[in-house]
């Protein structure tokens, strides 16, 4: 079975073309128009959720360097919070989704925090 591969951003175009927030649709029903369209289940799956529970924040025109990132985290205490608030964090003040999720990823592994 051949899979398409697709990046959030064709997700999120095919899911607004379809008004799936106007309509409210569940993650299923945006699942099955990313099925429809040749994603894989996984794929469907990951690409509604971020579709859904991130909305605008999936890409971003700032850009930020490990200084900064470190410079936000700090100042937010991040090595006391929960990886998903600290993204959340990032994406308050118009960072992208996978920006801050991967800021985060690399704040915690440099601070010794990943497996805690």
């Amino acid at each position: 079975m051949k899979s398409n591969r697709f990046s959030q951003e064709e997700y999120s175009l095919l899911l607004d073309t379809h008004n799936s927030r106007l309509l409210g649709l569940s993650q299923s029903e945006c699942e099955q128009i990313l099925i429809g369209a040749g994603a894989t289940r996984e794929q469907a799956k990951n690409g509604a959720y971020v579709y859904l529970h991130h909305g605008a924040n999936i890409t971003s025109s700032r850009r930020g360097s490990r200084s900064l990132y470190d410079r936000i985290l700090n100042d937010f205490n991040a090595k006391t919070k929960a990886p998903k608030d600290c993204i959340r964090h990032l994406e308050k003040i118009e960072f992208g989704y996978r920006q801050a999720q991967t800021a985060v990823y690399n704040y915690r592994k440099r601070n010794g925090l990943i497996g805690q």
